[in-house]
């Protein structure tokens, strides 16, 4: 597993942003024989609340480390 370092800072804004959702873009590249780019398509996607996250920001905060 890759050594990650990440202040905690960091680490509660990446908490935040999985407990409460969040919008991200997919793009898929269409490409002929040759490998060459025809277009690319952008798709909108939206990644619901995770309740897991939202439960362990919950223990963090009754705990007093939040």
């Amino acid at each position: 597993m890759a050594n990650i370092s990440a202040d905690s800072e960091t680490l509660k804004q990446a908490l935040l942003k999985l407990a409460t959702g969040y919008e991200y873009e997919e793009r898929i590249a269409e490409v002929d024989r040759e490998g060459r780019t025809l277009k690319v398509k952008v798709i909108k996607k939206h990644m619901p609340p995770d309740l897991k996250a939202i439960e362990k920001i919950q223990h963090l905060i009754r705990s007093g480390k939040w």
